[in-house]
C-alpha cells in the first residue's frame, strides 16, 4: 500500500454499509478475544474456585495459558491496525487515513490535527519552547 492513503467515501448509501462492515468485523475480534480470555479462566481456577497463580500451574497449563494471552495480543494487534477504527481515537465509523510508519489507520479529524500539531511544534521549536522529539517524529509521519 502507498506511504499515505485517503480511504473517504461520499454516498450515505455506502457509508451506512461500511460501518455495518466495519462493525460486524469488530464484533467478531471482540468475540474471538473473549473466547481467549474465557479459556484462560479455566488455568486461573481449581475446581473449589480459588484464584491459581503461575506458580500452581504445571509447565503444560503455563504453556497453554501464555498461548492465550498470545493469541489475544494478536487479535488486540489486529483490531488496532485494521481500518475498522481510529488507531488514536477508536471512531469506527470515520473515513480513514493510512500511516505507513505506524502501519495504521487514523481517521482524517485525528491525521488533520497531527498535522497542525507539527506546525505547532515546528513554531515553538523555533522559539525555544519545545523539546520533545518523539512527538514531532510522529507528526511529521502524516505530512504528505
Amino acid at each position: 500500500m502507498k506511504d499515505k492513503r485517503i480511504i473517504s467515501i461520499k454516498d450515505s448509501k455506502l457509508r451506512r454499509i461500511r460501518n455495518e462492515m466495519r462493525e460486524v468485523l469488530n464484533c467478531f475480534l471482540e468475540a474471538e478475544w473473549k473466547n481467549a480470555f474465557n479459556n484462560q479462566k479455566r488455568f486461573l481456577y481449581n475446581i473449589d474456585g480459588k484464584r491459581r497463580t503461575i506458580d500452581d500451574m504445571s509447565s503444560e497449563e503455563l504453556q497453554h495459558f501464555r498461548m492465550l494471552q498470545q493469541k489475544q495480543n494478536e487479535i488486540r494487534k489486529i483490531g488496532d491496525h485494521s481500518i475498522c477504527t481510529c488507531y488514536t481515537c477508536g471512531k469506527p465509523d470515520q473515513d480513514m487515513y493510512y500511516n505507513h510508519p505506524y502501519r495504521a489507520w487514523f481517521c482524517v479529524e485525528c491525521a488533520n490535527l497531527a498535522k497542525s500539531h507539527h506546525t505547532r511544534i515546528k513554531e515553538k521549536k523555533r522559539h525555544g519552547e519545545y523539546t520533545c522529539d518523539s512527538d514531532d517524529e510522529f507528526s511529521k509521519t502524516f505530512l504528505s
